[in-house]
């Protein structure tokens, strides 16, 4: 009789021990930010060629780009980079720039 009641007991016992741990592990909690990819330079603070500008004019307001590479493809799409951001034109005209994630020193 000793024998069942002291196993019923450890049974018990390890039950709620693993329940607790299980309980406790759970706690934890993780927050996931995500930024759209259009925003990104504005969670920086980058300011970089809007939609539709033209080449000239982004050359004009930014200064000479780091690299142009392009024409690729049809129609051709170029690509200029930039310090802070990558400008990706369609023919003469900015279709989307994306900010580069500032480096951390």
């Amino acid at each position: 009789m000793i024998n069942r009641t002291h196993r019923s007991r450890s049974l018990v016992l390890s039950c709620c021990l693993g329940l607790s741990t299980l309980l406790l592990s759970g706690i934890s909690v993780a927050e996931t930010v995500t930024i759209p990819l259009g925003q990104q330079g504005k969670a920086w603070n980058i300011e970089s060629p809007k939609t539709g500008m033209r080449k000239d004019q982004v050359e004009a307001k930014y200064g000479s780009p780091l690299d142009k590479k392009g024409p690729v493809g049809t129609p051709p799409i170029y690509t200029w980079d930039y310090e802070q951001f990558t400008v990706y034109f369609e023919g003469d005209y900015v279709i989307h720039s994306v900010a580069k994630i500032p480096q951390k020193n």
